[in-house]
């Protein structure tokens, strides 16, 4: 419904200030989109509804705007008789229906949204289907309608009668996650009567949170996106919100379906002519394994929610962050990718880093000479870099999540380690100014920059679905896979290394050093 009401203007009257109605124009058009009101009195546009503004449209539509600001300064003209006032908001939100809804409600028991590539996400092939030789069956059919449709007339059966079906079998899957239940279903649609045009089923696949308790809209569409972040993640693109409804439990007995239009809604670009992501190269099947894709889902949401300081959520942000930008690469995705794993918690990141006796005794000793000098940065920093001798560094903490993929597919990314140590390396030398690699001029070539990205974003993402029960090796050995930038990235790894290292360079990757 986000797409289908884009550059729709919808008239009606909307309280302004508690008490006050005016007339007024809705016009959906994204960033553009704006509340035009005016009145011959004068009135307060900002009111004392806290953004909140509540109309009833001419067709008798309730719609609440929600978050709304004075996208322009109101103003007014006059004539000797007569005076009119006038304003212009932005709403962040507008939801239809048969019911209003305030930001600060907590009564919305259930989202349903669709996202652009939920047909290959949930690529089921066996809920639709067509009998083109349907004559052993076609007369038992025939008799089923006439009878329900209670008529007479006779319908006559020819030679080469066909059958379209749905099973009938909505559910693809569910989950009972932290953040509620998460399924999604068919939610198909046909022609009502028959027509000399023909009969078709048509049908749209969603996705459903249930809370356990009623949220408010800010929640929604937090835990919302949350799950479009596993989605995209599964399918390879980030995804667009093609419609969202929400279910508002009005008492104990009502409901009310309410559209969700949001202004500022996240589009991602779908270039055309470039190869979208194929059904084969998802990395969990929701169709052959929905047991396994509704356990590595809560597994992986397990990670986030309930928000604490010290989980997944702000690493993976910053993941997907990198991941809405698709093709598009400067040194900031490389920091940001490598500075992900410095905010993962310190469990995802804890690996034993023993270190040799004489190693520690040479620590203490210059840990004691240094304390003993006045103060200054110089001191200071090497107090901290003798601290951090035996902890886990930012190469240790990337090497750490690495092992995951090396110990399922290590044969497909050998010198694995020596490729992640070169991207910190080359992070620190944007990040600190620390010394290039003497491997890789930065500046000259553009393909290092994207093959290191590319590399941590990997090791990121890949080794936190692999912890939740993704079977990396089983997915590598699907037909496809390239589609998808995990499979890209597989399947390319070769070429990349051998053309952005040496091979008599890389053969020396056992001993790499690994401080940051």
């Amino acid at each position: 419904m986000i797409e289908e009401r884009e550059k729709t203007k919808h008239s009606g009257r909307f309280t302004i200030e508690p008490g006050r109605e005016i007339y007024g124009e809705l016009t959906l058009d994204g960033p553009k989109s704006s509340l035009y009101v005016w009145d011959k009195d004068f009135f307060n546009p900002r009111g004392k509804n806290n953004g909140f503004v509540k109309g009833i449209l001419h067709n008798l539509t309730k719609v609440s705007l929600i978050d709304c600001i004075t996208s322009k300064d109101p103003g007014s003209f006059s004539n000797t008789e007569e005076s009119h006032h006038f304003a212009r908001l932005f709403p962040h939100y507008a939801i239809l229906g048969d019911q209003h809804i305030s930001p600060a409600e907590d009564t919305i028991a259930e989202v349903h949204f669709v996202i652009d590539d939920a047909t290959t996400l949930f690529h089921d092939l066996e809920a639709f289907g067509r009998v083109s030789n349907a004559r052993s069956i076609i007369e038992k059919v025939v008799q089923h309608d006439v009878e329900q449709l209670e008529h007479d007339r006779e319908i006559k059966i020819g030679a080469h009668p066909e059958i379209v079906y749905f099973t009938g079998k909505s559910e693809i899957f569910s989950a009972d996650t932290e953040l509620g239940k998460i399924s999604a279903y068919h939610n198909p649609s046909t022609t009502f009567l028959s027509s000399p045009e023909g009969v078709k089923i048509t049908n749209k696949i969603f996705a459903k949170l249930e809370f356990a308790d009623p949220i408010t809209l800010e929640d929604v569409i937090d835990r919302t996106y949350r799950v479009l972040h596993f989605f995209g993640l599964l399918v390879g693109r980030p995804q667009n919100l093609v419609e969202l409804w929400i279910l508002k439990k009005v008492d104990q007995k009502r409901t009310a379906d309410l559209r969700v239009y949001w202004s500022h809604c996240p589009k991602y670009e779908r270039i055309k002519g470039r190869w979208d992501p194929h059904h084969f190269d998802v990395l969990i099947n929701p169709i052959r394994d929905p047991e396994i894709f509704s356990y590595i889902l809560t597994k992986w949401l397990d990670r986030e929610w309930p928000v604490q300081a010290k989980n997944w959520y702000s690493a993976r942000v910053r993941f997907f962050k990198n991941f809405e930008k698709q093709e598009y690469y400067d040194i900031d995705r490389l920091i940001g990718a490598a500075n992900m794993f410095d905010i993962l918690p310190p469990e995802a990141v804890s690996g034993k880093f023993e270190i040799s006796e004489d190693l520690k005794s040479a620590r203490d000793k210059c840990r004691q000479i240094f304390k003993r000098l006045p103060g200054s940065p110089d001191r200071n920093s090497v107090l901290s870099a003798l601290g951090r001798i035996g902890k886990s560094t930012l190469k240790k903490k990337v090497r750490h999540r690495a092992q995951f993929l090396i110990d399922k597919v290590g044969d497909k990314i050998p010198d694995f380690f020596t490729i992640t140590d070169e991207a910190v390396d080359c992070r620190n030398y944007y990040v600190h100014g620390s010394p290039p690699s003497s491997r890789i001029d930065y500046n000259q070539y553009p393909g290092p920059l994207h093959f290191l990205t590319n590399t941590l974003e990997f090791v990121f993402a890949a080794s936190d679905l692999v912890e939740a029960g993704w079977d990396i090796k089983k997915w590598c050995k699907s037909q496809s896979r390239t589609s998808h930038p995990f499979g890209h990235y597989l399947y390319t790894y070769l070429s990349e290394k051998e053309s952005v290292f040496s091979s008599s360079k890389i053969a020396q990757s056992s001993d790499e050093k690994t401080s940051s």
